[in-house]
């Protein structure tokens, strides 16, 4: 008997999803477990496995299509079956002026992408944009995950290529993922709706390297990063200060009962944001393993919902691109956010003399409906302590 592929329902309230590419294409064999297709919803873009082996048959939607959840949009057919017709029911979210302008501009060859010897991996958006340009995406090297071709990549070679009088210059316009669209709506509600405030400290993270140098030197199976002393930190901080654990509501302010720190990782469509769940009660090293594979999930897109929901206080570090210091907006209903910049050799005061040390600059933004200066400042502080002393509380 066949197997239907339905849309997956990726999150609680998600009523629909956007199929991005086909892994496979129709009539290919497929086996149980295998990537079949890439699905896109508000918080991320996941690889779909197959529910069984066969082959896969009756594709009836497109990649760039809007599909409500648990309709049927392929079959997998065992072995000696024939595929059959399948009536497929109407989609029940009719697509917006824009998005309808977008399917009728994509190209057919975006209708079932399969993965394949000699197969450009490339984004919707890049395969897009090299088809108005004519730019031959093999030509290209890919900068994004399995060296996929982005985006950035495409406008990049638009931008190296000499104009001519024959190709007129024209705007580019790349289209909105759903998450990309989710996170700008996101970020200017909590802008618009939450009174940010900013309190800046800076770290001597010498003696965070200087453990992790003795973890290398011990070849340690696991090192953990700059990134999970701070996660420690923050996580053991936030115990002493619950004001800054919780979200705002209309009935007060409601504390949240667990530690569930989100770890922000860029992705070449957005943003997100996977969660380590209890974080307090974690030592260095279960911390380090979480987040770990937290950050390889999202990569590969297999982050489930519960991989990205639920997170109470959340830190982004921007210091592996070399950044000093930022600020972050707050991610909504959470009140606080960590921002942490990289650790960097300055020349700092010593007593009465200079001396060169590994600093880092965190900020943090914090909701002053929740929380004031005071209670920031102090948080910081104790951050701050527990990284310059990581015997004492790591």
């Amino acid at each position: 008997m066949p197997t239907d592929v339905i849309m997956p329902a990726l999150g609680m309230a998600q009523e629909k999803g956007k199929l991005v590419s086909w892994l496979k294409a129709d009539g290919d064999a497929v086996k149980k477990g295998e990537p079949l297709m890439e699905v896109e919803t508000d918080k991320a873009t996941v690889e779909v496995e197959a529910p069984a082996s066969g082959i896969l048959a009756n594709v009836t939607a497109a990649a760039g299509d809007e599909v409500p959840v648990g309709q049927r949009i392929a079959v997998i057919l065992a072995a000696g079956e024939k595929a059959a017709s399948f009536e497929t029911p109407p989609a029940a979210v009719k697509p917006s002026p824009i998005q309808a302008a977008e399917k009728r501009s994509a190209p057919v060859a975006e209708v079932a992408a399969p993965r394949r010897a000699g197969h450009v991996l490339a984004s919707p958006a890049a395969r897009k944009i090299a088809k108005d340009k004519s730019i031959d995406l093999a030509s290209l090297n890919g900068s994004g995950p399995g060296g996929s071709v982005t985006a950035e990549d495409v406008i990049r070679a638009t931008q190296a290529q000499p104009p001519t009088a024959a190709a007129p210059q024209t705007n580019t316009i790349v289209p909105l993922t759903a998450m990309r669209r989710i996170v700008g709506q996101r970020m200017a509600k909590s802008k618009q709706s939450a009174p940010h405030f900013y309190v800046g400290i800076d770290v001597d993270m010498t003696e965070v390297g200087r453990k992790r140098s003795e973890a290398k030197d011990k070849k340690a199976a696991l090192v953990p990063s700059i990134n999970d002393f701070i996660l420690r930190a923050a996580a053991q901080t936030l115990k002493d200060f619950p004001s800054l654990n919780s979200t705002f509501t209309e009935q007060g302010i409601e504390i949240f009962p667990e530690i569930n720190l989100g770890v922000a990782v860029a992705l070449e469509d957005g943003l997100v944001v996977p969660v380590i769940r209890n974080a307090d009660r974690l030592s260095l090293d279960q911390l380090a393993a979480a987040s770990r594979e937290l950050a390889e999930k999202a990569q590969k897109k297999k982050l489930l919902p519960l991989d990205y929901e639920g997170g109470t206080f959340t830190v982004s570090n921007l210091g592996m691109f070399g950044v000093d210091n930022f600020i972050a907006i707050i991610n909504p209903p959470q009140c606080a956010i960590l921002a942490v910049g990289q650790v960097a050799r300055r020349v700092v005061p010593d007593g009465n003399q200079i001396a060169v040390r590994s600093m880092m600059t965190m900020t943090l933004s914090a909701d002053h409906r929740i929380a004031d200066g005071v209670t920031a400042a102090r948080f910081l502080q104790g951050v701050k302590q527990l990284l310059e002393k990581p015997s004492a509380g790591l």
